[in-house]
């Protein structure tokens, strides 16, 4: 079996993912600083599951994530020079 090749802007948005789950990571673990790391993960976790019942139940969060999609399309219509 082959691997397919990744993007270098899938590499970058990777990179980006992780260090923003890192730093919800940590805060987790600022409110409840005797939690062992494994266990704070398993809560980070726990956060991003319930991501989604969040968005339904705060449509202003939906239509924020609509904005920044927008965005985010127009710049690679238009990137900047």
């Amino acid at each position: 079996m082959t691997k397919a090749k990744i993007s270098s802007k899938v590499v970058r948005a990777r990179s980006l993912a992780i260090y923003e789950l890192e730093k919800l990571f940590d805060y987790v673990r600022t409110i409840d600083p005797e939690l062992e790391p494994d266990q704070a993960i398993v809560i980070t976790a726990y956060i991003l599951s319930d991501l989604p019942k969040l968005f339904q139940q705060n449509p202003a969060l939906v239509d924020q994530i609509k904005e920044i999609a927008a965005t985010q399309k127009l710049k690679r219509h238009h990137p900047a020079n």
